[in-house]
């Protein structure tokens, strides 16, 4: 009987230790978002309440800030912005380039989870473009390394993962 009261919390001990270790991975958000621009601001003008891109090509794109949840610099800058929606509502993605990456690199810095033909980072399925190459191979449904960085296109799609 005394072995029984000994057993019975090093199994509870053992099977705490086992969950703690697997990794947890949420589910996948149920749908990539629709992108409604893409773009390489030369300018951002930001406004009391809106933001105003300067495009490439002399066009401008004007975005008024009530409604969007910024993903990126909290100050809607960046070199490459991305505003689209998802099942979260409307958003605005801004990426920059990195000292030290390719100079067609905007680069992502925060988790990403392979998602087979998207890569979720920010809670966002971003998709992964024709010619990918990780840097790193993960399984599906798994996360990348810690301090993986995910480099987007112009296009705004992700190109490669460069590893820490």
């Amino acid at each position: 009987m005394r072995g029984r009261t000994v057993a019975a919390p090093l199994l509870v001990v053992m099977g705490a230790s086992l969950l703690g270790a697997c990794e947890s991975i949420p589910p996948p958000p149920a749908a990539p978002p629709a992108i409604e621009f893409v773009g390489i601001p030369g300018e951002n003008r930001i406004g009391p309440t809106a933001v105003t891109y300067v495009l490439a090509d002399g066009g401008t794109l004007e975005v008024e800030m009530a409604g969007y949840r910024v993903l990126g610099p909290a100050d809607w800058s960046g070199e490459l912005v991305i505003l689209g929606s998802d099942a979260e509502g409307l958003f605005v993605a801004s990426f920059m380039t990195q000292g030290g990456l390719p100079d067609d690199c905007y680069v992502e810095n925060e988790v990403g989870i392979d998602r087979g033909s998207h890569i979720e980072s920010r809670g966002v399925l971003w998709r992964k473009a024709p010619s990918f190459a990780a840097a790193v191979s993960v399984p599906t449904d798994h996360a990348y390394p810690a301090g993986t960085r995910f480099c987007f296109d112009a296009s705004g799609e992700i190109t490669t993962t460069i590893a820490r």
